[in-house]
């Protein structure tokens, strides 16, 4: 998926819109806040509906050339400590592309 980068957490209105990194929001911790390719499939769980987000540390990000980000290590499917899965577990890369693994 092909998703796109917005200036604010209010932008985030489709799968695959994402916004940061921002400070403020989780301590001292940048983070970026999206919403997973998979928000608005039809079986999608309650989590995977949500706007989510990772901190950069322990994710790492990189701003490419072309505006987008992307972040390292991979986003994962389950809540901090929890262990039922989103249903996506992948990359964000330069481009704007989610990548599923």
């Amino acid at each position: 998926m092909i998703g796109r980068r917005v200036k604010t957490i209010k932008q985030i209105k489709k799968p695959g819109d994402y916004c940061g990194p921002i400070t403020g929001f989780t301590g001292d911790k940048p983070a970026c806040f999206f919403l997973k390719p998979n928000a608005r499939d039809a079986d999608a769980s309650t989590c995977a509906k949500s706007i989510q987000h990772v901190t950069f540390p322990p994710h790492t990000f990189r701003e490419c050339p072309d505006g987008s980000l992307e972040i390292r290590a991979s986003i994962g499917d389950t809540r901090q400590g929890g262990t039922e899965s989103d249903g996506w577990h992948g990359f964000l890369d330069e481009g704007h592309i989610w990548r599923k693994v």
